[in-house]
């Protein structure tokens, strides 16, 4: 689609808005006479976005208010070309079906302000963790599509005419504070909003691509988060690991799994254990998810050299008890963290791994010895988060004689005594109250290794991670598979659920 504002363009004209008349409308020398400037510079302006003008015929057109909110240096606006009010209509209707409201202060409102407005409030009523914007070409009818992520899974909300979708990424660019004439490159950008009562820390990712610019939305919600290990249903088992190893004076932790497994949430969990006014606590973090009392958090910042590694440099040097790196990504950190658990700290961290015997593996990969990582190297958890069964509409099942052979094999590759598990095997249904999905929220499932001398020594003979897990499981660790079974026996969530997560080897 040809965009109005750029000399080149052709097509139709859009439709100025109501109340435009042939007076409020400038031709091009009046329109650089208003804005003292040269011709080159004027073009130069106009193709980059910064003034937007109607094409009409072979000749320029600017609307006033524009001319006067650039020389009061604000951003001109995306001309709406396309009605935007079946959008907002379907919208609204969905809010009302999640049980939550239009704020009736936009009804009044501009038309693309609200339709975002209302993209926040259907994200915070659905339980969204993150909101996706982007344009889905077809040739025979472009579209912009909007979906939401809840529980871990995509669901496609509403579709809508493409050339919606200029102005509604231009306005969520001017609530996150990014640069409305950026369209090249990608952008971050955040958002704090309070929706009755609730606080919502929206972080927001560009990115510029051959049908338009895209936008990713995450919910970040401070007061549905509750950053303690209590609040985190661990098992019996897990939690008899984790806890001595917090209680240690030094060693390193490391949380491992794929991104959205809710490591950051376990390891704010550990920090609020850990913090108290006899215990200094620094972290170091790229960016900042949530403020946590008695915690100094440091923003990485790698446009003016502030990277994990030299800030923790500085961290050594502010005698701190307890550690935390937001994510160890190079060998720089890596060895600077080593560093900090040898002399005396206790350190966690976040390693993106498949499991927790891979994480050994790959520290010897980057260049840490065998021998430094068997000292340093407390416990090692591996984490998934698997999505929990609907309490209003789950029934109970009686397993396929296929569901009984993956039980047997999780548990027989577990060490798990399965006449000791309960059988309360359950389905979903999907109701009205968990959006039909079946599901409603999720539930972690973790193994944790713990580093002990025999785990030590295979390290420092060079062992892969295979042949760590066989060991680390032989000597009491319980996979994955396994913690998630157990969970799938106590009928908190599906077998299937559990395999979708993680699925059997071999």
């Amino acid at each position: 689609m040809s965009k109005a504002r750029r000399p080149a363009a052709s097509g139709p004209v859009p439709t100025p808005h109501a109340g435009s008349g042939s007076g409020d409308l400038l031709d091009l020398d009046q329109a650089i006479a208003r804005l003292a400037t040269t011709r080159p510079t004027f073009y130069r302006w106009l193709r980059s976005g910064r003034i937007s003008g109607l094409k009409v015929g072979r000749q320029w057109r600017f609307r006033s208010q524009d001319i006067e909110s650039f020389l009061r240096g604000e951003a001109s606006r995306e001309v709406l070309t396309v009605d935007i009010a079946p959008l907002r209509e379907a919208l609204a209707v969905r809010l009302r079906e999640a049980g939550g409201t239009p704020d009736p202060g936009q009804a009044a409102a501009d038309p693309v302000a609200a339709t975002v407005q209302l993209m926040i409030r259907l994200g915070v009523a659905l339980r969204a963790s993150d909101l996706h914007l982007e344009a889905m070409h077809d040739e025979r009818q472009p579209q912009l599509r909007l979906r939401y992520r809840i529980d871990g899974t995509l669901h496609e909300c509403a579709l809508a005419d493409q050339r919606l979708l200029a102005p509604l990424i231009q306005q969520w660019k001017r609530l996150t504070a990014c640069d409305l004439n950026e369209r090249r490159l990608p952008q971050d950008g955040r958002l704090v909003a309070n929706l009755g009562g609730t606080t919502i820390d929206l972080r927001a990712c560009y990115l510029p691509g051959v049908w338009g610019e895209s936008v990713t939305v995450r919910f970040l919600s401070r007061d549905a988060v509750r950053l303690s290990l209590e609040a985190i249903p661990l098992s019996p088992h897990n939690r008899a690991r984790l806890e001595p190893a917090l209680a240690r004076p030094w060693g390193l932790i490391l949380c491992t799994g794929p991104t959205g497994s809710g490591k950051t949430t376990t390891m704010y969990a550990c920090l609020a254990q850990l913090t108290g006014p006899e215990v200094k606590v620094i972290s170091v973090e790229e960016p900042v998810e949530y403020r946590l009392p008695g915690v100094t958090q440091i923003g990485v910042h790698h446009g003016i050299g502030l990277t994990f590694a030299s800030a923790l440099r500085a961290v050594l040097r502010s005698d701190p008890d307890v550690i935390q790196i937001g994510e160890i990504r190079d060998r720089e950190t890596l060895l600077v963290g080593m560093q900090a658990v040898l002399t005396g700290h206790l350190v966690l961290s976040q390693l993106h791994t498949t499991d927790a015997a891979g994480a050994l593996q790959r520290m010897v990969e980057m260049g840490v010895d065998p021998w430094v990582a068997a000292e340093a190297t407390t416990l090692v958890i591996g984490q998934r988060l698997v999505r929990r069964l609907c309490p209003h509409c789950s029934e109970p099942v009686q397993l396929t004689p296929v569901q009984e052979q993956q039980v047997l094999a999780i548990a027989r590759d577990g060490g798990m005594d399965l006449a000791a598990q309960p059988r309360e095997y359950r389905r979903s249904v999907g109701c009205g109250k968990c959006g039909q999905t079946g599901y409603r929220g999720r539930t972690v499932i973790n193994e944790m290794l713990v580093m002990g001398p025999e785990i030590g020594a295979a390290l420092r003979r060079g062992e892969r991670a295979p042949a760590l897990r066989r060991l680390a499981i032989g000597l009491g660790m319980v996979p994955l598979a396994a913690d998630g079974l157990w969970r799938a026996a106590r009928g908190e969530t599906t077998l299937d659920e559990v395999l979708r997560t993680v699925p059997l080897e071999g």
